[in-house]
C-alpha cells in the first residue's frame, strides 16, 4: 500500500464517521452526546487525507537518493487494509440496533437498583401515564410499588422472549456505547398473543403485585391493551 492509498483509506473512513453522525446511524452504536466528537472526528480525517495528498515527498528534492528512500518509507504494510473493514460494514449491511436477541441473553444480568434520590409519585392524570421500563421496575422494587399501585401506565419498548412462552416490553440502555448495553424488561400478562418479536409496542395497563426485580417473580405488568409502535430514531435508553 503506498501513501496515497493510505490517504484515501484515512478519507474513507473520515466519510464514513460523517456519513453516521449527521444522519441518525450512529445512534445504533454510541450514545446521543456524542454526535458532534464524531463529526468533528470526521472533519480531521479529511482534513488528514487533503494534506497528505498534498505535501510534497520528503526525498523530493534530494537527487536519486532520496527518491529511494522515500519510495522505501511511504511504503505502508498491507494489514492497513484491514482498516476500512468496519466503514465497508456499515455502508453495505448497516447493522441494526441492538434488539431482542441480546436482552434475552442477558436476562439473568443484575438489574441495575434505583437512583438514590427520591422516587416522586406518578404525576395526576386521567389517562395513563408514561413511564420508562427501567423506571417502572425501580419504582416495583422500592416501597412494595406504592408509587404505581393501581396506577395506569403505558410501557414503550420492543417485543422480547423466553423459552417458557413468556414475552416483554423490552429497552437497552448504553452508557457510552453499544458494547456496555444493558437490557430492562417487563413481563406482559393477560394478552395472550405475543406480537412479533422485536417489533415495538406501547403496553398500557397496571403493575401486577408482589413482582419486582430480584423478586420471586420478575416484574409484570396486566396488560389492558397493547398497540404497535414505529421504532424511534434513538432505541436505546
Amino acid at each position: 500500500m503506498t501513501r496515497t492509498t493510505q490517504a484515501l483509506v484515512v478519507g474513507f473512513l473520515g466519510a464514513v464517521l460523517l456519513r453516521l453522525s449527521l444522519g441518525d446511524g450512529y445512534l445504533r452504536y454510541v450514545t446521543g452526546w456524542m454526535k458532534w466528537p464524531l463529526v468533528a472526528t470526521g472533519v480531521v480525517l479529511l482534513g488528514l487525507t487533503v494534506w497528505m495528498l498534498l505535501r510534497p515527498a520528503s526525498g523530493e528534492h534530494d537527487g536519486e537518493d532520496g527518491d529511494d528512500h522515500d519510495a522505501h518509507d511511504h511504503k505502508v504494510p498491507a494489514m492497513t487494509w484491514l482498516a476500512i473493514v468496519p466503514g465497508v460494514i456499515v455502508f453495505v449491511a448497516s447493522p441494526p440496533s441492538l434488539g431482542a436477541y441480546l436482552a434475552e441473553r442477558r436476562a439473568d444480568d443484575p438489574v441495575a437498583a434505583a437512583p438514590d434520590a427520591e422516587i416522586l409519585p406518578l404525576p395526576a392524570s386521567d389517562g395513563p401515564v408514561d413511564v420508562e421500563v427501567a423506571e417502572f421496575m425501580w419504582r416495583a422494587g422500592v416501597e412494595d410499588g406504592a408509587t404505581i399501585k393501581d396506577r395506569d401506565v403505558r410501557l414503550t419498548g420492543f417485543v422480547s422472549t423466553d423459552e417458557n412462552g413468556n414475552w416483554y416490553v423490552t429497552r437497552i440502555a448504553i452508557a457510552c456505547c453499544a458494547a456496555d448495553a444493558s437490557a430492562s424488561r417487563v413481563r406482559v400478562e393477560d394478552y395472550d398473543e405475543a406480537p412479533e418479536r422485536d417489533s415495538w409496542v406501547a403496553v398500557t395497563g397496571r403493575w401486577v403485585e408482589g413482582t419486582a426485580p430480584g423478586g420471586k417473580s420478575e416484574t409484570a405488568i396486566e396488560a389492558a391493551s397493547v398497540e404497535p409502535r414505529e421504532a424511534p430514531a434513538n432505541t436505546y435508553q
